[in-house]
This record gives C-alpha cells, structure tokens and sequence, in this order.
C-alpha cells in the first residue's frame, strides 16, 4: 500500500529554490533547450540561478533583489539563437511538469499562471519564424 506524500507550496525562499534546481535540471537534459541555454547561450548556472531564485521570490513571495529587465536578456538571447515559439512552449511544458511533480497549492499554481504568461509574452514579443 503506498502513502500519499503531501507536497509542500512554493511558500519559502527554500521551496523557490528547490523548484528552479528542479526546473533547470530538466532544462539540462533536454536536447534543444540545453543546446539553448549552455551551448549557444553560454548560461553559467552559478551566476544565473541565483537570478532566477530572486526572480521568483519576488513574483511569489514579494521579496526583493530582482531588477533586471527580463525581455531585454531574451531580445539578446533571440538575436543569437532564432528563438522559436516552439523553445517557449517545451520551456512551459517543462516548468509544468516541474509544478506538478513536486509542489502544489495556492503558489504552486500561480507560479504555473506566472510562467504561462511569461512563456506567452515572450513567445508574442519576440519576432520569431513560425515553427
């Protein structure tokens, strides 16, 4: 007989970071967007998740100490790379799946509606070749 393990929320600084270690790990092992992000990218994760954790702190738990302006980094990434609104969609569907797998509740789900309208900002804004 298995046991239900009750997910926690993204309700703490340690749960955000718990969630963009899990999210990235999938990134790295994802044939087109770890070719994005490390190889024609050159992300260097030491620098970048600690970025992101802010990010997401901020968005979920009102924190402070993200100031960046994300859609300038992605019109640069896009000017090497030729984004595709393809890379957004396997983006979210790997940040869902992320959601999903380990986390729930009332943050868990805004994190995937944060994420759903990053993904589809991102996708309209960038002037991308149809897929």
């Amino acid at each position: 007989m298995s046991r239900d393990v009750k997910k926690s929320d993204l309700d703490s600084p340690e749960a955000i970071e718990l969630m963009v270690e899990c999210f990235y790990s999938k990134i790295k092992n994802d044939p087109r967007l770890s070719r994005i992000f490390f190889e024609l990218g050159k992300v260097d994760l030491e620098k970048h998740l600690p970025h992101i954790k802010r990010y997401w702190g901020k968005l979920l738990l009102a924190n402070s100490g993200y100031d960046r302006h994300t859609m300038n980094i992605h019109r640069a990434l896009h000017e090497k790379v030729n984004l595709r609104s393809s890379d957004f969609k396997r983006w979210l569907a790997l940040f869902m799946e992320t959601i999903d797998d380990t986390f729930s509740g009332p943050l868990a789900k805004r994190a995937k509606k944060v994420a759903s309208n990053v993904a589809g900002n991102m996708s309209s804004s960038l002037k991308m070749d149809l897929d």
